[in-house]
C-alpha cells in the first residue's frame, strides 16, 4: 500500500521525528524557507504540514493539501488530527520504522535493535518505547471513527483542512 509523503516545516521537528517513527516519509530541514517548501510539495507530491498560516494559504492557492497545527497542541492531538484529515496508521511497525534523523528505513540487527543505513546511528527498544506506546495508544483512543470533528479541534476552532482564511 502506498503511503502518504509529507513535508514538515521548521516548527514541527517533533512531529516529523513521530511520523518518520510511523514510517512515514517525511522531508525535514529545521531550516527550511516556505518557497522551498511549496517547491518540494509540488514537484514530489507531498502533504505539507505547517503551524504557518500564510504558508498553508498559498499551497492551497497552488493546489497543493496542506495541514494547519494550531499551536499549543501536544503531539498525541497532532497525531489524531493527521490520523483524522489524512487516515495516518497509528501503528508502530519496526518493519517500516525510518530514521527519525535522516528519514533512512531502517535496517533490523537484532530482536530488539535497528540501525540506519545512511546516518549509521542505532536504535534499541529502551525505557522510551514504553513511553511511546502509550502515546499511540492514547492517540488511537481519541481517532474519530465516524467522520464527525474530533473533539480537540472542536475544542480550538480549528478549521478543516479544505478551508483558505
Amino acid at each position: 500500500m502506498q503511503r502518504q509523503s509529507f513535508i514538515v516545516d521548521a516548527m514541527l521537528g517533533r512531529l516529523a521525528r513521530w511520523l518518520r517513527i510511523l514510517g512515514y516519509d517525511t522531508y525535514y530541514k529545521n531550516d527550511i524557507k516556505d518557497w522551498k517548501i511549496l517547491k518540494i510539495a509540488e514537484e514530489t507530491k507531498r502533504i505539507i504540514i505547517t503551524r504557518d498560516r500564510g504558508l498553508c494559504n498559498r499551497a492551497k492557492k497552488k493546489g497543493l493539501p496542506c495541514e494547519l497545527i494550531q499551536p499549543g497542541i501536544c503531539i498525541e492531538e497532532m497525531l489524531v488530527q493527521l490520523a483524522n484529515n489524512w487516515k495516518i496508521d497509528l501503528t508502530l511497525d519496526m518493519a517500516a520504522t525510518r530514521c527519525p534523523e535522516c528519514d533512512s528505513i531502517l535496517e533490523q540487527m537484532g530482536k530488539d535493535r535497528w540501525k540506519c543505513p545512511k546516518c549509521s546511528k542505532e536504535y534499541w527498544k529502551g525505557t522510551h518505547w514504553i513511553t511511546m506506546q502509550e502515546i499511540i495508544i492514547k492517540a488511537k483512543a481519541k481517532v474519530n471513527t465516524n467522520g464527525e470533528e474530533p473533539d480537540f479541534a472542536r475544542r480550538l476552532n480549528v478549521r478543516h483542512r479544505n478551508s483558505v482564511s
